[in-house]
């Protein structure tokens, strides 16, 4: 399979795989101990990099299996951001910064909701 066609998207500690042409669903991985923790996504080198509830891990993207975990011991467990030297451009990272204050403040507005 070729990760091109696909499509990967991280919610609540999981990352699912989509067919980007029929939208099914190929694989779905829970990220141990993350909890429901927004999760950031890197594809780069033939690997998935992914961060949520202050943990990072890769990912092999065609089966989605976790090839290793780094708890980041030290740093506490909020949001994660990931960039790499390849992937890191002022638009990207901009990009990724808001989308984890648009998931914070919808967090934060469900949890005001639900009081």
């Amino acid at each position: 399979m070729d990760i091109n066609s696909l499509l990967f998207l991280g919610t609540h500690g999981h990352v699912v795989a989509l067919d980007k042409t029929s939208g099914k669903t190929k694989w779905s991985t829970s990220l141990p101990s993350t909890g429901y923790s927004v999760v950031a996504i890197i594809v780069e080198d033939g690997r998935l990099y992914c961060a949520s509830g202050g943990r990072a891990f890769a990912l092999d993207p065609v089966t989605g299996e976790i090839l290793w975990t780094n708890d980041l011991p030290g740093m506490g467990n909020g949001f994660v951001f990931a960039t790499t030297a390849a992937s890191s451009s002022t638009e990207k990272v901009m990009t990724l910064l808001a989308a984890a204050a648009q998931a914070q403040a919808a967090a934060a507005s469900s949890s005001s909701a639900a009081h």
